[in-house]
């Protein structure tokens, strides 16, 4: 036993071995560039910097025997308060920073420049001056240097000055400023693009959503550009970063599309406030919503999908709730999204979702350091949000008590697809063909044969009367209209619409009505009788529904009777609405349970060989 401790004696008991601890940092996992980049733009708002330019160094580098412009070096340059010598030595150690004790602003833990610039690259420089360029401190850090065994942040120095290409690089005016600080990145070995345009480009979407709030309110300018190696008085890509806003109520915006890139494209859905107490005292946090606007869906074509245009293509990259933290966007989360998401979906992309909450409630949204993501949010987002069932049957089941976030992704999870519902409604009335000189859309036609096939079967005696049949007839017409009207409106149409089209069911005694709905499983369909009226959900998430909607789509607005489609179209909703009639003379309730199990059947073997076909054809 004593000869084993004895062998100790030498031993490294460091605690982190500095070799393998600075490997493990540097694999610390940002989304991609833009979001490291994002952090050193964090600490230029910390410090109060009006502007803020991101600049990009490209030289000549052979790639595969041929020569392209790569960049080589990365910088975010500022006109902040710049930094004395002890706060630049705190700056550039892991968990040094200044502001751990804070009760404000976006950083908290002092990992933000040395943990993203080396996720990034090998070596990061700083020069930081408080009393005009000439009195400018620097000093650095290098993954490679540290690997060897230097674990000391160098003591800072006033005799290294900035290169010339950065210098001519950057803007006079910044340079000219009393204070600020210039971040330079080399060695860069783990960027995720090469080109300074796609650096720019993915960087102005994603800054411009993470800082959207302090862009919309002119507080900070934030600026882009690049150049060669030799030629740095020459700008290229330059671009000022505009708004990029997921709820599409702020102006102007990053939207490429007009008006929409200075009117907002959607707007406000409701807000709500919750206000727990943490550490003794009440705060806030506060959600909103918003949805698209129904002239945002208008296209010149009936056939034409407005997440085709260019403004459905940017709400692409906007999917999902905006978790925002002193006034900085964390992550957007897209958990609340059904399975399938944006492809089975694509109305996701037409609401918008933002939470925002102080530093305060770090703790409570399970905040990391990287500001990366909000654990503990994402974990009841994916807890309750996909789960149709109440969020009190759902915690029951998991031995869960409801806190806070389970309320607040619970009522995320209504609203969202409350949102849903009304978007979809919105889809219907577009993709509605106009009636003209007396010619019927595919739909309406197939109702109203339907309609006239049950009445005359009844009337020859070939059918008894189903309970829907008895409603239709029994039930007061004003009552009829009243009940319809409000089971349309929970279902996400407008007041107008709902009223006008349970009059239309009532008035014209019609049989049946198709509505868009997000059902589960495999289910193309499913029957429910109410207010005298067959109503036909058709499934939403099924590829049936999208190839229908599809064919529909290029019917034009005349919707021709002797157009082929159209009369196929008929046939499809005559058959759906035949098995609805059979259902509906089904009884016992056993068989008509068997039957709804064979529909849910029959729907997983279309899900399955509509699956192969888009596999085959692509």
């Amino acid at each position: 036993m004593d000869d084993q401790l004895a062998n100790l004696k030498d031993a490294d008991r460091n605690l982190f071995p500095i070799n393998f601890t600075i490997r493990a940092l540097r694999d610390s996992r940002y989304r991609n560039t833009a979001y490291a980049i994002a952090e050193l733009i964090d600490n230029s708002i910390e410090a109060d910097a009006p502007q803020i330019e991101l600049l990009c160094l490209e030289e000549s580098q052979m790639v595969k025997a041929r020569t392209r412009r790569l960049v080589s070096e990365i910088a975010v340059l500022d006109n902040g308060t710049g930094m004395d010598v002890r706060t630049l030595l705190d700056a550039l150690k892991f968990g040094g920073g200044t502001r751990h004790n804070s009760t404000s602003g976006i950083g908290k833990y002092g990992m933000g420049l040395p943990t993203s610039s080396m996720s990034q690259c090998k070596r990061v420089d700083v020069w930081t001056w408080q009393d005009g360029l000439d009195s400018a401190w620097h000093s650095s850090i290098d993954a490679d240097i540290i690997e060897q065994g230097e674990y000391l942040v160098p003591i800072p120095d006033q005799k290294t000055p900035i290169p010339a290409a950065w210098r001519k690089a950057g803007s006079e005016e910044i340079y000219e400023s009393q204070s600020g600080t210039l971040v330079v990145w080399s060695k860069l070995d783990k960027i995720q693009w090469r080109t300074a345009h796609a650096i720019i480009e993915n960087t102005s979407r994603e800054v411009g959503r993470i800082h959207r709030h302090y862009i919309n309110a002119e507080i900070h300018i934030i600026r882009a550009a690049s150049f060669f190696k030799n030629r740095p008085i020459k700008r290229e890509h330059e671009r000022q970063f505009v708004a990029n806003d997921p709820l599409y109520l702020m102006k102007p915006t990053s939207v490429p599309e007009k008006p929409w890139d200075n009117e907002p494209m959607f707007t406000q859905w409701s807000e709500k406030d919750y206000t727990p107490i943490v550490d003794g005292k009440e705060v806030t946090i506060e959600v909103k919503y918003s949805i698209v606007k129904p002239e945002a869906l208008t296209t010149d074509r009936v056939a034409q999908n407005p997440g085709d245009m260019p403004r459905g293509k940017h709400a692409r990259h906007n999917i999902g709730v905006s978790v925002v933290r002193e006034d900085r966007e964390i992550v957007l989360e897209d958990a609340f999204l059904r399975e399938g998401g944006s492809a089975e979906n694509p109305q996701n992309r037409w609401w918008g979702c933002e939470v925002q909450f102080r530093r305060s409630c770090d703790e409570l949204f399970g905040v990391d350091h990287n500001k990366q993501m909000v654990a503990k949010f994402t974990q009841a987002a994916k807890t309750l949000a996909r789960d149709d069932r109440s969020r009190q049957v759902i915690l029951d089941e998991m031995g869960l008590d409801e806190d806070i976030i389970h309320e607040i992704v619970g009522d995320i999870r209504d609203q969202t697809r409350s949102m849903m519902r009304q978007i979809r409604q919105m889809f219907e009335e577009k993709r509605k063909p106009k009636e003209s000189n007396g010619r019927k859309s595919p739909e309406n036609k197939a109702v109203q044969t339907a309609t006239d096939a049950d009445r005359d079967a009844i009337a020859a005696g070939k059918e008894p009367p189903t309970k829907t049949d008895i409603e239709r007839e029994q039930i007061p017409s004003e009552q009829r209209e009243a009940g319809l009207t409000d089971q349309f409106i929970a279902s996400g149409q407008s007041d107008q619409a709902a009223q006008q089209l349970a009059k239309r069911l009532v008035q014209e005694g019609l049989s049946y009505q198709f509505n868009p709905a997000q059902l589960d499983g495999y289910q193309i369909f499913n029957v429910r009788s109410s207010h005298g009226v067959l109503h036909i959900n058709l499934n939403t998430d099924h590829p049936i529904y999208d190839l229908l909607k599809h064919v529909e789509g290029r019917l034009g607005e005349n919707g021709d009777e002797n157009d082929p489609a159209f009369q196929a179209i008929v046939a499809i909703r005559l058959l759906l609405s035949s098995w609805a009639r059979m259902e509906d003379e089904t009884r016992p309730r056993e068989e008509r349970t068997l039957i709804q199990d064979i529909a849910m059947n029959w729907g997983r073997q279309v899900d399955k060989v509509i699956n192969q076909l888009r596999e085959r054809d692509g």
